[in-house]
């Protein structure tokens, strides 16, 4: 026996064609047979929306218009158009509106129904607003003189793009680019295409559900991806091409700092329950996408770890505190680089990310030259760096360039024309700039014999900074109160003596006069001792300190044997 499955496929009563192959075949053949073409009958019966019984396939995302057209060419005069509607899940049509051209010319109608607003224009096409429960079959039906002029039935497929995570997207996050088609039997493929245009990798998890990610994506994924789908059946445009923006955020913070100088890494401003911060290697971060896991807080438990100790956690250290969280830290030329700290709230998780440039200057000096070395890390962010002198920008400087170090070379002795600041500036990629100043002094001058050789100011080792006091203030030197303090001490004996052996050669004794005068000038108490004493006695005393004896050399000049102790005034 040949039974016709075509056939069969599209009879209603299937059961009627089991009943008549029952006579040729044994009874349990025939049952097996009977529930095989039932079975097959039952689903395909179910299914009539995918016998592609439409002339026709439109493809709109949901909350933007949709025209429907009536006619693929020109405009068909009908004196009746009806448009009706039937979702996938229902088994009639529903009358949306019906204008009969024979009363009044159709320019722009507009009809309601159950809520919804339907405009008709010239050519009888049909726009509205698509939601998500306008998916189904549309039919157009045109009359003329209460006869089947012409109909065409529409299956309008709705699209849902969706992007997660929802825009600003967070630097380093994965993208999942989703296009989800209701009803699902209208797709026939489709795929996910670059900005560029090139396909990528594509997944089906569901039945009408197109799927691909981007994993770690940074500012150069930014672009329209484009979802193309491929029409199940015939339809007057196969291929329907939807667009996705994706917007990586471009607000990563960009920094620059002077080596140790604190620098605040911020984070997203979210009081979460747990906070974590990586940090990627200056210069490398593009390279190697493993960053390094250096702080973990755990706001719940109060538990912190770190695996360097110049970061600080700004913030609340405790469930009751509030706030956001941040970092403080010192960084080191080492420490440049990109951060990226990250807020979990609940199920919830935000990122912020930071890119540090750093900026250290050092200086080497040998026997000819002095080296200025002005090194940065994370050249991503540096667009350009120099060294200039500020007192003569117009001079081209001597200098050496490697990658993330520029050094200038000053020659010594330093002159006046060389003298003066130095400064290492960065220019950065967001038009911002950092400079580092360097102050290069002329060597003190050679002071000249019998010149007195203490500091003419006063300097601290730890900082270099030269104290200098207030303006308009008056506070002595100690530099110049010394050499005066000195001078008075010394000539306030002499002149005592003087006085004193001039009083002694006017006085009534009867001492001859070339008797050696003696006198005593403690070194002790600083005073002068009494020139009456006898001078016996003070021969016989005991000597308690300093003495020193003056003889007269001759009449004018009693003091001429003092000089030769000074080697410089010979």
């Amino acid at each position: 026996m040949c039974i016709n499955l075509s056939c069969m496929i599209f009879t209603p009563h299937c059961t009627s064609l089991c009943l008549r192959t029952s006579p040729e075949f044994g009874s349990m053949r025939t049952y097996s047979l009977c529930f095989v073409l039932v079975y097959m009958c039952l689903i395909l019966s179910s299914a009539p929306d995918r016998a592609n019984n439409w002339t026709d396939v439109v493809i709109a995302q949901e909350g933007r218009p949709v025209t429907l057209p009536c006619s693929d060419g020109p405009a068909t005069v009908a004196e009746q158009v009806t448009w009706m509607m039937m979702r996938p899940e229902e088994k009639h049509w529903t009358l949306l509106l019906s204008v009969n051209s024979s009363r009044r010319p159709v320019d722009r109608l507009l009809s309601s129904t159950h809520g919804r607003t339907f405009e008709i224009f010239e050519d009888v096409s049909l726009q509205f607003i698509a939601t998500a429960t306008d998916g189904g079959r549309y039919s157009c039906l045109m009359q003329q003189r209460g006869r089947k002029l012409k109909e065409k039935i529409i299956l309008l497929a709705l699209l849902k793009l969706t992007l997660a995570p929802a825009p600003p997207i967070p630097l380093g996050s994965t993208v999942r680019l989703t296009a989800q088609v209701s009803p699902y039997y209208a797709v026939a493929g489709g795929m996910w295409l670059s900005p560029a245009g090139v396909p990528l990798l594509t997944v089906v998890p569901a039945q009408g559900t197109l799927l691909t990610k981007l994993p770690r994506v940074n500012r150069g994924d930014n672009g329209l991806y484009i979802c193309s789908i491929h029409v199940q059946g015939q339809s007057s445009k196969p291929e329907y091409k939807h667009t996705l923006n994706v917007t990586v955020n471009d607000s990563t913070g960009s920094k620059a700092s002077l080596s140790n100088l604190p620098v605040t890494l911020p984070c997203p401003p979210v009081s979460g329950d747990y906070v974590q911060l990586y940090w990627w290697k200056p210069n490398l971060y593009m390279s190697n996408p493993e960053p390094e896991l250096v702080f973990q807080f755990d706001r719940w438990r109060n538990h912190m770890k770190q695996n360097r100790s110049n970061f600080q956690l700004l913030g609340p250290s405790s469930v009751e505190a509030k706030g956001n969280f941040s970092f403080l830290l010192r960084p080191k030329l080492g420490d440049a680089g990109r951060y990226q700290c990250e807020v979990f709230l609940d199920s919830a998780v935000f990122g912020q990310s930071t890119t540090l440039t750093v900026l250290h200057v050092s200086n080497k000096t040998s026997s000819s030259t002095l080296d200025l070395i002005c090194k940065y890390a994370e050249r991503s962010q540096v667009k350009r760096a120099k060294w200039t002198h500020v007192e003569r920008p117009d001079v081209q400087l001597p200098m050496k360039a490697m990658l993330g170090m520029l050094t200038v070379s000053v020659s010594l002795p330093v002159t006046p024309e060389t003298a003066g600041q130095y400064i290492c500036t960065l220019l950065l990629e967001n038009s911002q700039t950092l400079n580092y100043t360097y102050t290069v002094t002329l060597p003190p001058p050679e002071r000249p014999c019998c010149v007195s050789q203490r500091p003419t100011s006063t300097t601290t080792d730890s900082t270099g900074f030269l104290l200098t006091p207030a303006e308009g203030s008056s506070v002595p030197q100690p530099s110049a109160l010394l050499p005066s303090l000195s001078l008075l001490l010394f000539l306030m004996p002499v002149i005592a003596v003087a006085v004193g052996v001039l009083l002694w050669r006017r006085g009534r004794c009867s001492l001859r006069r070339n008797v050696d005068v003696e006198h005593t000038l403690s070194h002790y108490s600083g005073e002068v001792e009494n020139i009456y004493e006898n001078p016996e006695d003070l021969r016989q005393s005991p000597l308690h300190g300093v003495y020193m004896d003056l003889k007269p050399t001759g009449e004018t000049d009693v003091y001429r044997e003092l000089d030769r102790y000074d080697p410089c005034c010979d």
